[in-house]
């Protein structure tokens, strides 16, 4: 895993030093350290060393010709077959990944893209064309960040906002576009914006062009609508059948992700994700540690989980507590690591692991993407209830998903709170978080900042629902924003972490999988769990979502209370003229002397934006 940075303008009299830029990346490679120029950019490269660890891999890779270059961040798993099928008679420098890119490149243009597959944010410097291409991976596992100049046709471009900031020059200014998604729809990373004006992220499946002879052009190369027959529904093929084609996808995706020359671990909650992981790890005759946060609360503690799945899969396992004590300056650290608002202060936890086990694993193996694919959100009995019911026997189906809402639901809510929850989320994504609890409350707001109605408008490609709320969810809701959270823990700590469960191929055969089978016998993600229930704890394997899995609630209680009042109440509160004040105040003292369930996502949604707007955008 790597950083890259650039500055790329035809003129130039507008070429910028990005020296200082690169310096904020080393987190993100700390074993090489490279700028290079040419006659219409300045680059730069920090490494991080996983596969070929000697020097030959450092990067920027140049062609024989001398006259393409390419940096990247990411891991190409293919990497060995496109070797083989590709280049058989090639003889190679190196024994690592980015030389193929180098070759591909070579033989089928900006079109190698859709040969390849991995995480991964690439800069192919083509002197022959005058081109500079900008490439990230189909899911976005890898950020790429850029600002474009249209005036003086200057590009900037890097893995992380403030080293991008630091070429460019840009002031910081918040965007409120991106507030308003934030707020109303519960959206983070989900499109080409951020929380900064005139910053940018290359999209997921797309890249950017940027020559002598023309603008900056965005071209989009993963069409992943395209790759899901839907037909599959129709088709006759039985429960059995999809197992093994399941059981296949995942054993060739996690083959490809052990491969490294550094020691790999896993994160290991208590949950089906972390079940299956460990599972197919055993399933591999691998042996790793594994690595758990915990709660000094006991009620949301998973521990006991994790160390029964860890105990049953043969893996070492190893936690940490987030000291309490400690916790608002804690939270203020990793708000200036994040660079953003974030969503939810579970994210604390996830860095406090990375702290203190960084030295232990240079690979860590991660869980994210599970519950889109496996369709193991609560709210996802609504649209798989909608879809069962377009084909027979609907009163049959009702009865069999109201017999489930108590298997799945967050046990505070009724089953009525439930329903209503979920089905908001599925009409109007951000109306309730994804266990079906409801909180969007627009008193919160000030009239001016609703009008400002910068909705992001999602895709429904598919014809069946479930499918639908998948597919926001991996592109728009929920998989962008951990992604990036996975990304900025991980990277400041100078660790890769893989998500194996977002193989496109892999990922492309879940969502394909009909209905019918994603919600069976009271269980989700039952095609994640079947194929490899005989290598796991099956008790745990077998359980459903936990949908409160952090004290949150409870730390906005306690803990939080003095900070967040002092934030509130402060002179500085809403500079930005945002919010209500007077209600703001009003919702958190409720909240507080409340004794029954009270959503706290929004109240954490302005606590965090608020000293993300006084502490880093100023």
């Amino acid at each position: 895993m790597c950083g890259i940075i650039g500055n790329v303008c035809f003129n130039k009299n507008y070429l910028k030093n990005i020296s200082n830029g690169l310096q904020l990346l080393n987190h993100r490679g700390p074993d090489q350290f490279e700028e290079f120029s040419n006659s219409f950019g300045n680059y730069g490269f920090v490494r991080l060393k996983i596969i070929d660890l000697t020097e030959n891999s450092n990067q920027p890779l140049i062609s024989r010709c001398g006259k393409i270059k390419i940096i990247y961040n990411g891991e190409i798993y293919n990497y060995k077959n496109l070797k083989s099928n590709e280049f058989n008679n090639h003889s190679f420098n190196t024994t690592g990944d980015g030389e193929v890119l180098l070759h591909l490149y070579e033989k089928y243009g900006i079109s190698f893209v859709n040969k390849i597959k991995g995480m991964f944010a690439i800069t192919i410097i083509d002197e022959r064309l005058k081109k500079v291409f900008l490439i990230r991976d189909r899911f976005g596992i890898k950020p790429l960040y850029y600002n474009y100049e249209k005036s003086k046709k200057i590009l900037f471009f890097a893995s992380e906002i403030p080293a991008l900031i630091k070429i460019s020059g840009i002031k910081k200014k918040v965007n409120y576009s991106e507030a308003f998604k934030y707020f109303q729809q519960g959206l983070i990373n989900s499109n080409e914006e951020t929380w900064f004006k005139d910053i940018y992220q290359v999209k997921p499946g797309h890249f950017l062009e940027f020559s002598l002879n023309k603008s900056l052009e965005e071209k989009k190369y993963y069409y992943f609508e395209k790759k899901i027959d839907e037909d599959e529904d129709k088709k006759n093929i039985s429960f059995k059948n999809y197992v093994e084609i399941i059981k296949n996808k995942f054993s060739d995706s996690f083959e490809d992700h052990f491969q490294s020359d550094v020691p790999c671990g896993l994160h290991l909650s208590g949950g089906v994700d972390s079940a299956v992981l460990a599972a197919v790890t055993n399933f591999k005759n691998k042996k790793l540690n594994s690595y758990t946060f915990d709660f000094d609360e006991k009620k949301y503690s998973e521990i006991d989980f994790a160390k029964k799945i860890a105990h049953s899969t043969n893996l070492n396992n190893f936690s940490t507590i987030l000291n309490k004590n400690k916790i608002i300056d804690y939270y203020l650290k990793v708000l200036k690591r994040e660079y953003e608002p974030f969503s939810s202060l579970r994210i604390l936890s996830q860095h406090n692991l990375y702290d203190n086990f960084k030295n232990d694993a240079k690979v860590i193996l991660d869980g994210s993407g599970g519950d889109e694919i496996g369709a193991g959100y609560s709210y996802y009995l609504i649209p798989w209830y909608l879809d069962m019911i377009q084909n027979v026997n609907s009163s049959k189906h009702l009865k069999r998903s109201l017999n489930s809402i108590n298997k799945i639901k967050n046990f505070s809510l009724s089953n009525e709170e439930f329903i209503l929850g979920s089905l908001a989320h599925f009409i109007r994504p951000g109306s309730s978080t994804i266990d079906g609890s409801m909180y969007l409350n627009n008193r919160l707001f000030d009239k001016e900042f609703l009008n400002l109605k910068s909705f992001l408008n999602m895709d429904n490609p598919f014809d069946s629902n479930l499918r639908n709320a998948q597919y926001k969810d991996l592109f728009y809701l929920k998989l962008p924003r951990s992604l990036k959270y996975v990304d900025r823990s991980s990277m400041y700590n100078s660790i890769e972490t893989r998500v194996p469960f977002l193989d496109h191929e892999l990922v492309e055969t879940m969502i394909e999988i009909p209905t019918k089978f994603k919600f069976l016998k009271n269980q989700q993600r039952i095609l994640m769990k079947y194929p490899f229930q005989n290598y796991v704890n099956k008790e745990i394997l077998y359980l459903n979502k936990r949908t409160i899995a952090d004290p949150q609630s409870l730390w906005l209680k306690t803990v939080f209370k003095d900070f967040y009042f002092d934030t509130i109440k402060s002179v500085n509160f809403n500079s930005s003229g945002l919010l209500n004040s007077a209600e703001v105040i009003r919702s958190y003292e409720n909240f507080i002397k409340s004794d029954t369930h009270e959503n706290s996502f929004l109240l954490f949604q302005i606590l965090n934006f608020e000293n993300w707007a006084q502490s880093i955008c100023n």
